[in-house]
């Protein structure tokens, strides 16, 4: 019997033992959806942002000197209730996230430059080992790794120009605005129906960004075709035959309601990859390309419960999208989703509820059935912020005919989140 799921069990039973703050705390959200407003400074640690504190003030000073550092650890547990077969069908999968962001403008040398460095590691099994999806299913699942994951130079000039040059992940830009971040669901933060290069193969590129006017933002990136886990990206961008990716979007902004504060963003792109492109088919001898493309469309809105009172962090977030690629050399070509969250729940305000579909075909399926197959999903979760340094997310997720011709599977789990 595997342990590790166990283990974890324990330490989310134990933090949902812990009490929680009292009702005149305001906190504002996590990565998932912005507060309306800042909370006032901590007065002890257990109100605080991080759970191993502020080192002495160090971390403070540090801020205030242009260096921040941010560190994150999710652990999850996830069972296949569906699976008849006897034997373990539960997974465990832990990610650790250690950034370190150097502000150029804060430390006196120039306006407008920033360094971006990030360690990764990930270990664990992830659920999709027994459920078998054409896409990863949580979005942290991965193939146990330690790697250096991004290092980038950023720039502005003068609030209009942003430019990017290093190892990154394009879904920075290209995937699923940050109000889709609570969902577990990897195919709410990525294109499933692109090869983007993003976690946990993120690539060596160049990004711009041009904001000519308020609401409208014109994107474009070049990325190496091929990029590979554990890799600067140096020796697997200019390998023979290894290609180029390129994305590109306009992102136009729109405000409306009282004080203009409900605010959404519709999304058109575009991408290509350039290479050697096997065609995905069952034939015996199929075709090599030399490039693929596809589309994509995304518009998500933020609506305020009250939008007059500044104070209050009640909203809803809707998301759509759609992609579609070349379907002979793309695994999953067309996809189809929506998500609806609402944030403003508990004793603090700070919960957060959501429920989200997607719909894909498959170009090869899984099992050998001939033919295209379709996969579809639902999620529903639970976020829980204890403190604003802890959450704890009970998940389900329903998967009807994973990977084109899978059996299907309802998943049952939990994600534990600190903010270290």
């Amino acid at each position: 019997m595997n342990s590790r799921p166990l283990g974890l069990a324990a330490l989310i039973f134990a933090a949902a033992a812990y009490a929680a703050p009292p009702d005149d705390l305001t906190s504002p959200a996590d990565a998932g959806v912005e507060a309306a407003v800042e909370a006032e400074a901590p007065t002890d640690w257990v109100h605080g942002e991080h759970l191993t504190g502020e080192w002495g003030d160090a971390r403070t000073w540090l801020a205030s000197h242009g260096i921040t550092f941010d560190l994150a650890y999710a652990g999850e547990v996830f069972s296949n209730a569906a699976q008849e077969a006897p034997g373990v069908n539960g997974a465990f999968t832990g990610h650790l996230d250690v950034a370190v962001t150097l502000d150029f403008e804060q430390m006196g040398l120039w306006p407008g430059g920033k360094f971006y460095v990030l360690g990764q590691n990930n270990h664990g099994t992830g659920i999709n080992e027994f459920v078998g999806s054409s896409s990863e299913i949580s979005n942290i699942e991965a193939t146990p790794y330690t790697q250096l994951g991004e290092f980038f130079f950023e720039q502005s000039f003068f609030d209009v120009v942003k430019l990017r040059l290093g190892k990154q992940d394009a879904n920075r830009e290209f995937g699923t605005p940050r109000f889709g971040g609570n969902f577990i669901n990897n195919n709410f933060g990525m294109l499933p129906s692109s090869p983007l290069p993003s976690y946990p193969t993120n690539g060596l590129g160049a990004v711009v960004v041009v904001t000519p006017v308020w609401w409208l933002a014109l994107k474009g990136s070049f990325f190496e075709g091929s990029p590979k886990v554990g890799s600067f990206g140096f020796d697997s961008a200019f390998a023979p035959g290894a290609g180029n990716f390129v994305i590109s979007s306009a992102n136009v902004t729109h405000h409306f309601g009282a004080n203009d504060k409900h605010v959404g963003t519709t999304t058109l792109g575009f991408f290509r990859q350039q290479g050697t492109i096997d065609e995905i088919t069952d034939r015996a001898e199929p075709r090599v390309f030399d490039q693929s493309w596809g589309v994509f469309f995304q518009n998500d809105e933020r609506l305020w419960l009250n939008p007059a009172d500044k104070d209050d962090p009640r909203c809803f977030t809707f998301i759509t999208r759609v992609g579609w690629a070349q379907p002979d050399r793309n695994l999953m070509p067309l996809f189809v989703g929506a998500s609806l969250a609402y944030h403003g729940l508990g004793r603090r305000q700070d919960d957060t509820v959501g429920i989200g579909f997607g719909w894909f075909t498959v170009t090869r399926q899984a099992n050998g059935t001939p033919g295209t197959g379709t996969e579809f999903f639902i999620e529903a979760f639970y976020k829980w912020r204890l403190t604003k340094f802890v959450s704890l997310q009970p998940d389900l997720q329903y998967y009807r005919t994973p990977g084109g011709d899978g059996r299907d599977a309802l998943l049952l789990g939990a994600r534990l989140k600190f903010k270290l």
